[in-house]
């Protein structure tokens, strides 16, 4: 079973590798795909320390920070245990069009990361559900197609990443309030 979905996984890598795009979109992809590194949580503070009062920004972000604080060392427990190769070190004809920030693939921090952060703001903002998701996850399919994550790379960042962001809005209330 194992190799049968290391072999699905790596002709769905190859398959989307391939797939052509003009040059000023990939670039835009690329762009777009670097926003995950991080950066772009600080554009969104700044939006949400505008719009929102004081104390209900305080606690998002706390609630933000304590979901990142449970990830991370999850994040790195799982790299080291698992030790997954890159598609573009581990799969003939794949090369990384974006830096990865590790050695690692699994699972993918910028998926889990991202939306344990995002997730967190849904929690407390309901209508940002749709944006919450849909851009982690777009995020982590094109690492997919930009040759540094495997699927199930993004799916384990994603679960993992839901959990954080769960665990953070139940925690937080009790050991900050």
């Amino acid at each position: 079973m194992k190799n049968r979905i290391a072999a699905w996984e790596h002709a769905f890598v190859r398959r989307l590798h391939r797939v052509p795009l003009p040059r000023s979109l990939n670039r835009l992809l690329i762009l777009f795909v670097r926003v995950g590194d991080g950066w772009g949580w600080a554009v969104i503070a700044a939006v949400l320390f505008a719009l929102v009062p004081w104390m209900r920004f305080k606690f998002i972000v706390g609630q933000a920070l304590l979901a990142v604080a449970i990830s991370l060392p999850i994040y790195w427990a799982f790299k080291f245990i698992f030790r997954r190769q890159r598609p573009y070190k581990a799969v003939e004809g794949i090369s990384a069009r974006v830096p990865p920030l590790d050695r690692y693939s699994f699972p993918s921090g910028h998926t889990m990361n991202n939306l344990a952060v995002a997730m967190t703001l849904a929690l407390n903002i309901p209508h940002l559900w749709p944006l919450a998701v849909a851009i982690p996850l777009s995020l982590g399919l094109l690492r997919i197609f930009f040759g540094v994550h495997f699927l199930t790379d993004i799916v384990a960042g994603a679960l993992l990443g839901a959990m954080s962001a769960i665990s953070a809005h139940c925690l937080y209330p009790h050991l900050f309030s």
